[in-house]
């Protein structure tokens, strides 16, 4: 409902259909809890009968809805907001385009878990278009702060990822999909890529190798604390990878710059090794 005025009576069936029931007085008391709990700034509009979130004078609206949807002790985290502004002045959050979307997740989990189809509008940045899909959601995977869905298109014949920050008008069908074997197993594959950059119709028997990295001291230290994956092992100097090669783990090694050597494997080294020739080029002339 992000973007209506929803009057009392939408508020109350939009919150039935995600299995909250709820009678009127108690949605009231509710509003009034959140208005004097966490100074979110709800206003009713006399004129839409509806009620909409004053943004600006708002407390801190992206980093409340980001806990709420993320954090396991979001329990926790809203009690504590009731002492209002203190607590929020200790948060440090970049205030871009990480939170949008993040309200879809509980839908979509569960829209996985069921085996429910999906239908929702993407937005297409370069465009600035919206198009439809209906899709067979199979996979969310968070990169870099940010969530994405791994949707099969079976209009395509093929599988597609899809940001979350872009998804609206998000609903769940009463069309259930069989979850089948071979694209089961390719979507798990997914799981085992740096990044988003996997088509799997592309290269369908892409397949999962082991890269050996050697790093400085200083990075290994790094890594140790922010591993590049979730496949990741280190001895001593050296990392080891599980995953299926792409462009996104090449250009995360470049950007180690002096600080790594790709040891494994040997079409990956020298892939690197051309980059960088290519980049040196650059400063000779």
């Amino acid at each position: 409902m992000q973007g209506d005025t929803p009057s009392m009576e939408i508020i109350r069936r939009y919150l039935e259909a995600h299995d909250c029931l709820i009678t009127p007085r108690t949605l009231q008391r509710d509003i009034a809890s959140i208005r004097a709990d966490l100074d979110v700034d709800i206003i009713y509009d006399s004129e839409k009968n509806g009620y909409f979130i004053n943004t600006d004078s708002s407390l801190d609206l992206p980093k409340i809805l980001y806990f709420i949807n993320l954090s396991e002790s979001s329990d926790i985290i809203l009690q504590s907001l009731k002492d209002k502004k203190d607590i929020l002045q200790y948060l440090s959050i970049s205030p871009n385009t990480e939170f949008k979307g993040i309200e879809h997740l509980g839908t979509l989990l569960q829209a996985i878990r069921s085996n429910l189809v999906i239908q929702y509008q993407h937005l297409n940045y370069e465009k600035q278009t919206n198009k439809t899909y209906i899709a067979e959601p199979y996979l969310l995977k968070e990169f870099t702060g940010r969530w994405y869905l791994f949707a099969y298109i079976r209009e395509k014949g093929a599988f597609r990822t899809f940001g979350l920050d872009r998804i609206s008008k998000l609903t769940l069908t009463n069309t259930r999909f069989e979850r089948e074997r071979q694209l089961a197993e390719t979507a798990s594959k997914f799981d085992n890529v740096f990044g988003l950059v996997y088509e799997p119709e592309q290269n369908i028997n892409a397949p999962i190798e082991e890269v050996q990295l050697r790093f400085s001291q200083l990075m290994i230290n790094h890594l140790s604390a922010l591993p590049l994956h979730k496949s990741q092992q280190i001895n001593e100097d050296v990392v080891n990878l599980q995953i299926i090669i792409n462009p996104e783990i090449e250009n995360k090694i470049l950007s180690y710059g002096e600080h790594v050597e790709v040891l494994s494997p040997q079409s990956l080294r020298e892939k690197i090794k051309e980059r960088l020739a290519e980049t040196l080029k650059k400063y000779d002339q």
